[in-house]
């Protein structure tokens, strides 16, 4: 790893930072548990919901229910960006706030480092480990 790489994931570790200590959102959606697990491990306590679980499409929209305001984390590729675009106009007809500034700035910041994914969290923070104990 590289310094600019270094200053990449800090970026990244600060935005993260800025979520989970945001009081408007209540919780996170992801599309599985390499997702859920790279974001507990970037210090996330906020409760992360996979949405490949063991409901169906409108069971899920009926669990957030209970929720104000979320963000959507699935990954940056086109499956994904199609994934948030549906699932985000199906949960603003039911009245749930989308919190999409989180998800552009973290697409943003791991565009720069070369990811698609929000598994490659646990990469990058290996790596940013790695070079800080060199």
């Amino acid at each position: 790893m590289q310094r600019r790489e270094y200053e990449i994931y800090e970026e990244l570790e600060g935005v993260l930072r800025e979520l989970n200590e945001d009081e408007r959102v209540d919780a996170i959606i992801v599309e599985g548990m390499r997702d859920k697990q790279a974001l507990e491990e970037m210090g996330i306590t906020k409760e992360i919901l996979k949405y490949r679980s063991k409901f169906t499409h409108d069971a899920f929209v009926e669990h957030l229910r209970k929720f104000k305001c979320v963000v959507i984390l699935t990954d940056y590729d086109r499956k994904g960006k199609n994934f948030n675009r549906k699932l985000t106009s199906r949960l603003e007809k039911e009245g749930l706030r989308v919190e999409r500034s989180y998800r552009e700035r973290i697409g943003e910041i791991l565009g720069v480092a070369g990811f698609k994914t929000v598994e490659s969290l646990r990469s990058l923070r290996k790596r940013a480990i790695a070079w800080k104990v060199e």
